[in-house]
């Protein structure tokens, strides 16, 4: 991580050439008024640190392919080593911590998988990710049923990727968290792992890809042919910032999508050029106004779009959206594909009101 991010910024310094394409697309960059060369040669302060999504949208914008967002991912990293920022203080955000959000909302509403967790010698297992084993257990338990039927799957790991530990800048424990990974993948004997979430997949796919693990998408090895009725509603969806420029899960699910009978149309700004949902890099907790900002053009986005329902393959991102006011309904892409309606108007609001509870 280090590496890669120091390469960065020392072609940032060298190569930019201050065209203003990354200001463009990004409001952060536009709001700092400085193009992200003078930005490597002077340094960023704490509060634009992490007020940036890490959404990789000014990456995408480069005509010279250049990396802005190392910008704020280096500094990230410094302000966790030079002990400007205290990991403590946020220490409820980390799905791997004691006492973390989701670990009370799961024990407050009686949530767990220890009839489904991956034993040695299940060389096929399904990877939820921490959103989604947290805040929808019914199409985490359907999922794994549905792959444990038509692909062999054996069993579920429950395990953080660490992704939000490498945002927010811990490089260690995102490192302790990847090794702890790949000793338990290699004990347990797994060779496939099947993954719900973009944020996860990308993640195994950088830890365990030199450990000869297949890594796949729900959509790649499932079969959701005929899930839509007669009166399917005109769906748009909603594409997550890890997958901006593979594009695997957009592709896949538009795909999984249309042979199930499902209409799209498309909004603006998807794909490569998505906007971030705000809860990218725990940017909500740091500049809660740019995370409403980002909610907001996006629903706008989906209702001018003509669209009914507004789809996401990340449930981080429908849970933000949900919790707003729009005219289009928000739904996970596997709510329609599996036929099964969650409302996920009020997932926040439960969320707060655990949390305040466990802490007096």
């Amino acid at each position: 991580m280090r590496d890669s991010i120091n390469n960065a910024l020392s072609q940032l310094e060298q190569e930019c050439v201050d065209c203003g394409a990354c200001a463009e697309a990004c409001d952060l960059l536009s709001e700092l008024k400085e193009s992200p060369g003078e930005l490597a040669r002077k340094g960023i302060d704490l509060y634009h640190a992490y007020s940036c999504c890490l959404c990789g949208r000014c990456d995408a914008a480069c005509p010279l392919e250049l990396k802005p967002s190392a910008l704020f991912a280096a500094r990230r990293v410094a302000a966790v080593e030079k002990g400007e920022v205290d990991p403590e203080e946020y220490s409820s955000l980390f799905p791997d911590r004691k006492g973390s959000v989701m670990q009370l909302y799961r024990s407050y509403y009686g949530i767990g998988y220890s009839d489904l967790e991956a034993e040695k010698g299940a060389t096929s297992c399904f990877f939820p990710g921490c959103t989604l084993m947290t805040y929808s257990p019914v199409l985490t338990r359907e999922v794994f049923m549905k792959l444990k039927n038509e692909c062999g799957c054996q069993g579920l790991l429950t395990d953080c990727c660490g992704i939000l530990l490498s945002q927010f800048g811990l490089e260690q424990s995102a490192a302790e968290a990847s090794r702890n990974l790949v000793d338990k993948v290699e004990s347990l004997g797994i060779k496939r792992i099947i993954v719900a979430c973009p944020g996860c997949y990308y993640s195994l796919q950088e830890i365990l890809g030199q450990k000869k693990v297949e890594i796949l998408t729900i959509y790649e090895v499932l079969d959701f042919q005929g899930a839509a009725g007669a009166d399917a509603p005109l769906c748009t969806v909603h594409d997550s910032c890890p997958d901006r420029f593979k594009g695997v899960f957009s592709k896949g699910v538009r795909e999984a999508l249309k042979k199930s009978g499902f209409s799209l149309v498309e909004m603006a700004d998807s794909r490569e050029e998505t906007l971030c949902c705000g809860s990218g890099a725990l940017v909500s907790h740091f500049r809660p106004e740019r995370t409403e900002k980002l909610i907001e053009l996006r629903l706008r986005a989906a209702e001018k779009s003509g669209a009914k329902v507004l789809l996401a393959y990340c449930l981080s991102c429908v849970l933000n959206y949900a919790a707003r006011p729009s005219e289009v309904k928000v739904r996970h892409v596997l709510n329609l594909l599996l036929g099964i309606d969650e409302d996920y108007t009020d997932v926040k609001t439960k969320v707060v009101k655990v949390f305040e509870e466990a802490n007096g």
